[in-house]
């Protein structure tokens, strides 16, 4: 118990002394009044306070609350600490020069307001406050100041703001009268900046305020002036780094119900050189803007009183960023019908883009329209673009039957971004079908849920009902594709960005013709190393009502494929049921039709074949199939293509032997034949002719008979031999003597060639004569020679 009352006394006799500075003792300050300075002490923030200070008059001493001092003059406090009790305003009326703060040692424990009246003279109306040295930074009016000194400024008795030392406000300007205040706590010491003071020219605006923004990254946050004064303007004028652009964010405003609705106050931009640029508080204000600016706000006349919360006030942001610039600026070939779309991939990116000075994430570009892109840090994988390109050919003059590479010639190149998608339009005559081929490699069909692997991806649908027809992928077997529709989408997807040949390379070409039998006909040629899959339209939605498709498969002669039925659905028709017909190409014959309820089989083709298949007028359910086809040798053909091209070998390699070996006896059996020259020159019969016989007088070289025993003799080996020699040779001899024209008949007339003449005719025909009685055997013989007594005569004359 004892304790606890030494306890309650200790509490009660500290919170005793804690008042006592205020209610007891003294303290005596000396205070020297600059010359036009006017010094007030008040205790206005503590109405209860029993602390007075006294200022002697004479013999008397005058205690009150407050005092107001023009001159040197002695204070005495009724309490030992006023700092806690009073503040002190150090005034100064009619400053038109440089504003040198100073200090009141004094009262530096003291809260204190320096305050500058401004006042310019009556042919000036215009006063330029300089804080070049200092800067200002507006803030809230219940905000405050890291160094505890605030500055205040008001207009024509308006406030237009409470601001920080180092700013980026550089210059205020006032209109007429003003009043700049510098509230500095108790304890700090006077920052003695000085603030230069000019006169200028009139200006419309309450104030005009000059900020020059950092070469950094910044925000800065401003107000429009407290109780904005009806038709009262103020104005900012903003100074920006090179390479810095600028974000403008309203991030609060109240309007006030205005006289005339059509004049609520406005957000009103104008950059050099351009024209202004009017916002309402509640759109979007401008971004990403390079250059100098000002920004003008302006109040309405006020219908009727109104509460200060409902006046006008607006507090924004200005943020400066450095930013990389790209910018493109052109038009698009109005005859291409080209639009090209900039997306900007990830909203939250600092990416900007910007066309004709809006901010977008997604910009459209139309034929015939001239464009200014800008693009700001923008990254160019961070940037997708989306072309469609409508191509119409309305005369079959124009387009009939003839292909036309499918890529996109747009030159302009400085639209950032990849290119992620062309969509190409394409329009017919009427009653026209589309064929689509690939120049370089054939199409491959990609289900849904496949990914084909490939780096472009195709889409073919119907414009008109939105209907896919199916994916297709390059490398594959479909050779050609025919649609009976004269208005189809193709989409050409890029699935990797590195892939940079889409808009030049044509992989797919399109022609427009005549109307065809089926609505779709796929020319498909298979390859043995992988399977050919085939799917009906509109996978894996069923095809359209009496639709009718036809795949042409074509296979090479050594080959045979395996066509299954991987994924077939059957609807239900009310009358004619839905059919699958295969069907040979080169035979015509049909090897498989499908009857109602049969189970689908599967099945192996010998040939190239057709693949026919037609939905019912009236289904109950999805009609779709889906096909594969595997090829494999064929064998039986193989062996009996071999087998013929060996026999054709054997039958050549047997003919050329026997004419080789008939040749070669025939050389054989030809007896040497020698032949006496006596004109000493060669000539070659049928090449330069006979040569002229000479008349018989004068060639002193004639012979009406050789002896060949004087010529030959010396090849017979001995005497027997020669004397039968004499013999024959004597009876040929006397057989030659008896010949004359006159006792045999003539021979038949020849006709005469186109390579011989009337003398070479004759000269053959004495050869003949003469030849024929070497051999033994008169021309008027009635004994016909046979082939190869003329074969080896004819050798005999050649030689």
């Amino acid at each position: 118990m004892p304790i606890w009352r030494f306890t309650c006394f200790s509490l009660f006799f500290g919170v005793f002394l804690s008042s006592v500075p205020e209610l007891t003792g003294s303290a005596e300050l000396n205070i020297a009044v600059e010359l036009g300075t006017i010094i007030h002490i008040d205790t206005s923030a503590h109405t209860n306070t029993k602390c007075k200070v006294c200022i002697r008059q004479d013999t008397q001493q005058l205690c009150q609350s407050s005092v107001v001092l023009r001159s040197d003059t002695l204070l005495d406090f009724s309490c030992s600490q006023p700092e806690n009790v009073f503040t002190v305003q150090i005034i100064r009326d009619n400053v038109i020069y440089n504003i040198e703060p100073k200090e009141y040692n004094a009262f530096q424990k003291f809260n204190r307001t320096f305050i500058w009246n401004l006042k310019p003279p009556a042919t000036k109306s215009c006063l330029h406050l300089n804080f070049s040295s200092t800067g200002l930074r507006q803030i809230q009016p219940t905000d405050s100041c890291p160094d505890k000194h605030v500055y205040m400024l008001a207009v024509e008795n308006v406030s237009i703001g409470r601001f920080c030392p180092n700013g980026t406000i550089r210059q205020v300007d006032v209109r007429n009268t003003g009043k700049l205040s510098l509230e500095v706590s108790g304890g700090r010491a006077l920052d003695k900046k000085v603030i230069g003071v000019s006169l200028g020219r009139l200006i419309n605006s309450l104030a005009n305020f000059h900020v020059v923004l950092p070469e950094k990254s910044s925000t800065q946050d401003f107000f429009t002036p407290v109780a904005f004064p009806e038709n009262a303007e103020t104005m900012w004028y903003f100074t920006v780094p090179h390479a810095y652009y600028t974000d403008v964010r309203i991030l609060s405003y109240t309007v006030p119900t205005c006289l005339q609705p059509e004049n609520i106050p406005t957000m009103k931009y104008t950059w050099q050189g351009k024209e202004p640029l009017v916002k309402l508080m509640n759109v979007s204000q401008p971004s990403v803007e390079p250059g100098n600016f000002n920004l003008a706000i302006k109040n309405c006349k006020i219908s009727g009183p109104q509460p200060p919360s409902q006046g006008l006030m607006v507090h924004f942001q200005i943020s400066a960023i450095k930013r990389s610039k790209g910018q493109c600026e052109g038009d698009l070939p109005e005859k291409q019908v080209l639009q090209i779309r900039v997306n900007k991939k990830d909203p939250k990116s600092t990416c900007v883009l910007k066309l004709d000075s809006v901010i977008m994430d997604t910009i459209t570009i139309a034929s015939g329209n001239h464009f200014v892109l800008n693009s700001f840090d923008c990254n160019k994988d961070e940037i997708e673009l989306t072309v469609n390109q409508t191509i119409e050919c309305k005369g079959w003059r124009d387009c009939a039957s003839t292909s036309f590479p499918l890529t996109f010639n747009y030159e302009q190149q400085c639209i950032p971004g990849v290119l992620k998608t062309i969509i190409w339009l394409l329009h017919g005559p009427q009653n026209s079908a589309v064929k689509l081929q690939s120049p370089a490699e054939d199409l491959r069909y990609c289900p849904p849920e496949d990914k084909c692997n490939s780096i472009i991806l195709l889409n073919v649908s119907h414009v008109s009902s939105g209907i896919t027809l199916g994916q297709f992928c390059p490398k594959g077997t479909i050779q050609k594709i025919q649609i009976r529709e004269s208005k189809i989408a193709i989409t050409a997807s890029v699935m990797s960005f590195n892939y940079q040949n889409l808009a030049t390379k044509p992989f797919l070409t399109y022609s427009f013709t005549q109307d065809i039998s089926e609505h779709y006909i796929f020319t498909v040629a298979p390859k043995m190393d992988n399977p050919t899959m085939l799917a009906t339209p509109a996978w894996p939605s069923g095809i359209k009502a009496s639709s009718t498709v036809s795949w042409i498969v074509n296979l090479e002669p050594q080959f045979k494929s395996n066509l299954k039925f991987r994924n077939v659905s059957q609807p239900k028709c009310k009358e004619v049921h839905t059919n699958i017909a295969v069907q040979t190409i080169r035979s015509q014959t049909t090897l498989y039709s499908t009857k109602k309820d049969e189970k689908i089989k599967d099945l192996l083709v010998p040939e190239s074949f057709y693949l026919n298949v037609t939905n019912c007028k009236s289904p109950t359910g999805a009609f779709r199939a889906m096909m594969e086809i595997t090829l494999q040798n064929s064998t039986n053909k193989l062996l009996g293509i071999i087998l013929s091209i060996v026999g054709v070998v054997l039958v050549i390699v047997t003919a050329v032997g026997i004419c080789f070996f008939l040749r070669k006896k025939k050389r054989n059996k030809a007896p040497p034949v020698s032949v006496y020259n006596p004109s000493e020159h060669a000539f070659l019969p049928g090449l330069h002719g006979i040569p002229k016989a000479q008349e018989e007088d004068e060639d002193p070289h004639t012979y009406v008979y050789i002896d060949e025993t004087l010529v030959y003799s010396h090849l017979l080996k001995d005497d027997a031999e020669k004397e039968d020699y004499k013999e024959a040779t004597a009876d040929e001899s006397d057989l030659k003597l008896d010949y004359s024209p006159l006792n045999n008949p003539a021979l038949p007339e020849r006709p005469v060639r186109k390579s011989e003449n009337l003398v070479t005719k004759s000269n053959a025909l004495i050869d003949n004569e003469l030849y024929g009685y070497v051999q033994g055997q008169s021309t008027a013989s009635d004994t016909p020679k046979t082939s190869e007594e003329e074969g080896n005569y004819e050798t005999r004359l050649c030689v």
